[in-house]
This record gives structure tokens, C-alpha cells and sequence, in this order.
């Protein structure tokens, strides 16, 4: 009769409660575990698990693989199917008891008809509309759009006057402490001091 190392080793599991195969998972189950943290030790002397950098990059290297593989089902099955609905999705306006109302328009009508409507609305001095605002003070003076431009214009024409005004600032400086510099130089020639011993 032939003994090998197996049939010497389960009578030993056995002893202690263990199978093969659960000393097998318990020694890979550490192995894993002392391949992906490192053990640190803090300034108190405390020990402390991380991630270890094999750790980390493998985390790294899955975390690409199934953001690629999202992608790629999105890009074949996902965007063509929410483009086709896009394109074909009609809206309708209902009444509070959900019946429709008004015209049919497509989602792209819809878009352009909601921007018209939002760059042409009636606002205040502050570029506000009337539900914006609480109370009854709002006054409205212009649509969003000649606001908006207004606002563009009055921004432009600051920071050039400021651009302006700093190139004017360093000349006048320049000047000045340049005029300073030849007056001082005149004064200094007309006074001579003389000592008399």
C-alpha cells in the first residue's frame, strides 16, 4: 500500500477540525488578503492596514475595464435607442386633469420654442422675472436678452476703462518720477554748500 502525502496529512485535519478543501480557502483567503494591504505603523507605534500598490493598481486596471465595457454597451445599444426616442418623442401640454391640450411638438420644438420664450420674458432692472422675485415691487423693463446684453456691454466697457486707466496710472507715474528726478538734479546744482574753516 502506497502512502502519500495526502493521505499522512487529512487524519491530521481531521484532528484539528478542518477539511481539505477549508485549509485550502483559509490559505488562499490570507494569501489574498497579505498580497492586497500593506501594514503600516503610525507615529504612536499603532499598526494600521491600507491598500497595498499592487492593490490599488488592480483596483485601478478593473475600475478602466468596466468603465470601457459600460461604454461600449452604451455606445452599441443605449444611445442609438435614447437618439431614436429623442428624434421621435412628441410633447403635448395637459390641463389639470391630464387632458391634452394645445399643440403637438417635438422635443426639438419644445427646446427652441423653451429658449424663445426664456430669452424674450419680461424682466427687472436686475434681470429678474416676476417669479423671482418676492413681493410686489418687481417692475419689469426689458426681456432677459437686452439684459443679458446689457450686462455683456457694461462688463466690456469696465474692464477696458480699467485696462485703460492702469497703462494711463503707469505713465503718469513714469512721468512723474522721472520730472522728480531732473528737478532734483537742478535743485542740487544750484546748491552748493560750502565749508569755511
Amino acid at each position: 500500500m502506497k502512502t502519500t502525502k495526502e493521505t499522512k496529512l487529512e487524519p491530521c485535519l481531521e484532528l484539528f477540525g478542518f477539511t481539505k478543501e477549508e485549509l485550502q480557502e483559509r490559505l488562499l483567503d490570507r494569501l489574498v488578503e497579505r498580497f492586497a494591504t500593506a501594514v503600516s505603523i503610525d507615529d504612536e507605534g499603532d499598526e494600521y492596514r491600507k491598500p497595498s500598490p499592487i492593490a490599488l493598481k488592480l483596483q485601478e486596471l478593473v475600475k478602466k475595464t468596466v468603465e470601457a465595457t459600460i461604454a461600449k454597451v452604451a455606445e452599441k445599444h443605449l444611445l442609438p435607442n435614447v437618439k431614436t426616442y429623442v428624434e421621435t418623442l412628441t410633447l403635448q401640454e395637459t390641463n389639470k386633469w391630464g387632458e391634452k391640450t394645445g399643440k403637438k411638438l417635438t422635443f426639438t420644438e419644445y427646446l427652441v420654442e423653451r429658449a424663445e420664450s426664456y430669452m424674450t420674458e419680461k424682466v427687472n432692472h436686475e434681470g429678474k422675472a416676476k417669479d423671482e422675485v418676492n413681493g410686489y415691487s418687481w417692475n419689469p423693463s426689458q426681456t432677459r436678452v437686452a439684459h443679458m446684453i446689457h450686462q455683456h456691454l457694461q462688463y466690456s466697457i469696465s474692464s477696458a476703462m480699467e485696462r485703460a486707466l492702469k497703462s494711463a496710472n503707469s505713465k503718469i507715474v513714469e512721468g512723474l518720477v522721472e520730472t522728480v528726478k531732473i528737478q532734483l538734479a537742478e535743485v542740487e546744482k544750484k546748491l552748493k554748500v560750502r565749508i569755511e574753516t
